[in-house]
Formats: structure tokens, sequence, C-alpha cells
């Protein structure tokens, strides 16, 4: 696509190329600029929880949810599990990655085949499901909009239900599996 636009605009408006790729270089390390302040203000604060122990309460209260779920893991993979969906659903995916790696290093049991925790935490990461969309809400307030969170609600309503779906699509298939 790139290579594409180049050459399109190379085509019909060759005086401007130069100048657009200057201006789009500089929006974008202006851009990842802002974000740091954002990446590092939700990455802080879940610093923080950690330090004060607020994971290890928030891995307490989701630990059914997670243990009906994802089955029996042990204690540090389920605090992973339990931040890193806590994470996606206050919407700092960024933050929730390094949680979702060491995750699925506890969910790992040396096969090479993936489990059905593996999936279900792939297909639980994938869909993304958010309550506060952080990453977006600040990325339109950025960019100049009126009314940044009125993503609110389209967000959480556009990301359960995939959720949702996803979650009961690995149990079926895992139980088709075990049936058949």
């Amino acid at each position: 696509m790139l290579i594409s636009s180049l050459i399109m605009m190379a085509i019909f408006s060759p005086s401007t190329v130069v100048s657009t790729m200057m201006e789009a270089s500089k929006m974008g390390i202006t851009m990842c600029i802002e974000f740091i302040g954002i990446y590092a203000v939700w990455m802080g604060i879940m610093q923080v929880m950690d330090d004060c122990k607020l994971s290890h309460k928030l891995s307490k209260i989701l630990s059914r949810p997670v243990q009906y779920i994802f089955g029996k893991t042990d204690a540090e993979t389920e605090k992973n599990i339990c931040l890193n969906i806590a994470s996606n659903i206050i919407g700092i995916g960024s933050a929730a990655t390094p949680y979702g790696i060491k995750a699925m290093q506890g969910l790992d049991k040396g096969d090479k085949r993936a489990t059905r925790a593996m999936i279900m935490l792939v297909v639980i990461n994938s869909t993304g499901i958010q309550l506060l969309p952080t990453t977006v809400i600040g990325m339109r307030a950025l960019a100049g909009s009126v009314s940044p969170s009125c993503i609110l609600w389209p967000t959480i309503v556009s990301t359960f239900i995939p959720t949702i779906l996803g979650v009961l699509l690995v149990a079926a298939l895992y139980k088709r599996r075990k049936d058949g």
C-alpha cells in the first residue's frame, strides 16, 4: 500500500512527495511522544497495583471466573491471566501484553499442541473486551475530537459480544472434541 501510494503520488503530484513524507514522519514522531505519556501513566498504575498487592486482591476477585474459564492453574499464572484481562478491560492492551506472555508460559505444559486454556487466552485477547477504551479516547483527544469519549458505549457492546461468542465457541468446540 505504501509503495502504491508513493507511485500514485509521484504520478499525480510529484512536487509534494517529499514534503508529504516529511510531514507524515513529523506527525508520526509527535504522536509517538504523546502516547508515551499515556502509556507511562497506565503502566505506572499497573506497577503501583502490583506493588500494593492490589493485583493479588484482583486475582482473588477474578479467580472463580478465571478458574471456570481456564481450568485449574497455579497462583502466578492465574494472577497473570487476571492482570492481562483487567488491562484489556481498561483499554491498555500494551500493558496487558507482558502479563499475557507470562500467563501463556504458565499455561504451556510442554506439549507441541496448544491447550484449551491457551486457546481461550488467545481468543479473549483477540476479541479484546473493553469497558474503558483509554487508548482510543486518548488518541481521539490528541487528535482534537470534540467528544473523545462518545465511543464508550459502542466500544463496550462491540467488544463484549465477540468475547462472549468466542469463549462459548471455544468451550463448545472442546466439548465436542471430547465427546467425539
